[in-house]
């Protein structure tokens, strides 16, 4: 079995092809700068030479569209036609409370990750759009949508709610989601592995650590709290967010005559 996974970013798509047989690493690549003049994408088959596409590339389509024609090309393809590939797995940042594990996405379930836009609009429209761009190259094939928020799904009320009006939630659905939900269940148990223990009889903390970073209590395998919520600025500072910071200073700062 090949599966082909995808990570669609505002202006990357990181992707690799994994025969399932072996858990090997069939091809793996990147496509960056998508939307502007200056557009590449860095195609690296195992064993064989890695190669650059460098062209304008409009849209997330358009990238994969060149992605699917190199997966098949005669000198740096990996496989003779498209339906070798078996499946297409996407990762989705945010699955709000509805998606509590990956699905096979169809109608249905592209409308409720678009609905779910207003949670993560720098992340959701780009993950829809490489999953429908999937579907439209491929009309036939799989497409899985495994979800950031989903492992997090686990977090009982008392952690997950805010101390603010209950009709909040209930209107806008504002609560703490969490996110680095693949990176926190695989590294629970990768741990367990290692300790040669069985993931329900252990309490961890897992850290996610790069330019965005979480931490993550799991508890018997399931997570339990996280330091992200409902975006992933809440939580330890990062790259490019803040984290957790006492919201006085905003009205603090402003008094002091900084635009804030």
């Amino acid at each position: 079995m090949k599966i082909l996974v995808i990570n669609a970013g505002s202006s990357t798509i990181k992707y690799q092809m994994i025969n399932m047989t072996d858990e090997s690493v069939l091809v793996k690549g990147l496509a960056e700068r998508i939307g502007s003049k200056q557009s590449k994408i860095t195609h690296k088959p195992t064993g064989k030479m890695p190669v650059e596409f460098i062209q304008p590339l409009p849209d997330h389509e358009a990238a994969l569209a060149i992605i699917f024609k190199a997966l098949i090309d005669p000198d740096c393809g990996v496989v003779k036609r498209y339906e070798e590939i078996d499946g297409i797995g996407h990762r989705v940042a945010m699955g709000g409370d509805y998606f509590k594990e990956s699905v096979l996405v169809k109608e249905t379930e592209s409308s409720k990750i678009e609905e779910y836009i207003e949670l993560a609009p720098l992340h959701n429209p780009v993950n829809l759009m490489g999953i429908q761009a999937c579907q439209k190259i491929l009309p036939d094939s799989l497409n899985v949508a495994v979800f950031d928020t989903a492992f997090h799904q686990s977090i009982p009320a008392e952690a997950h709610m805010y101390a603010i009006p209950y009709e909040l939630y209930e209107k806008h659905a504002i609560r703490k989601y969490g996110f680095h939900g693949t990176s926190h269940k695989f590294v629970a148990l990768s741990a367990a592995d290692l300790m040669a223990q069985k993931i329900e009889d252990l309490n961890l903390i897992t850290c996610h650590l790069g330019n965005g970073a979480s931490l993550c209590a799991v508890k018997g395998g399931k997570s339990v709290d996280t330091s992200m919520g409902l975006t992933p600025l809440e939580g330890v500072p990062m790259g490019t967010r803040s984290g957790d910071i006492d919201p006085s200073i905003y009205p603090f700062l402003y008094n002091k005559g900084y635009k804030v």
